[in-house]
């Protein structure tokens, strides 16, 4: 959780329904709900992301930093625009600390009922995360976390 605060955006990458992968620039906010690490992004529907998501709901995210500390995430997306979500998912976002919270006004809505206000909900299948001095030692034991079953 420290990490990706301290990162906050991470390359997000989708699969076509032909295989062809696509990256975009997330700004995802992490929580925990009963010790499990929950990422929510506000990502407009766009078709791309709807087919993609639609075919093959994993989405993979890489956080990079200069100093190489690397957290990769390997996750099941799923769009949850109820109200109630909506609303929460809204909170979350206004009251995380900044950087990896944000005010969602600067994305052009007023509130969490405005039509492109749709969350995407990020359940992590596994976490892999390195260290840059680890990597210069030449030490690639990865730190790894992986829900049960996976």
């Amino acid at each position: 959780m420290q990490r990706v605060a301290e990162i906050v955006y991470c390359t997000a990458t989708t699969v076509s329904p032909g295989g062809t992968p696509r990256s975009r620039i997330l700004h995802p906010v992490w929580h925990l709900v009963d010790d499990r690490p929950v990422g929510w992004v506000v990502a407009f529907k766009t078709p791309v992301k709807v087919r993609h998501l639609t075919s093959n709901p994993r989405m993979a995210c890489m956080y990079w930093t200069p100093a190489q500390h690397t957290v990769a995430i390997d996750a099941v997306a799923t769009w949850e625009d109820d109200e109630e979500t909506r609303r929460e998912v809204w909170e979350l976002l206004s009251s995380t600390p900044e950087p990896m919270g944000y005010d969602p006004k600067i994305l052009g809505m007023e509130d969490w009922n405005h039509p492109f206000f749709t969350p995407l909900r990020l359940n992590p299948t596994r976490i892999q995360m390195l260290r840059g001095e680890q990597m210069r030692a030449g030490d690639y034991t990865y730190r790894v976390w992986q829900r049960d079953g996976e």
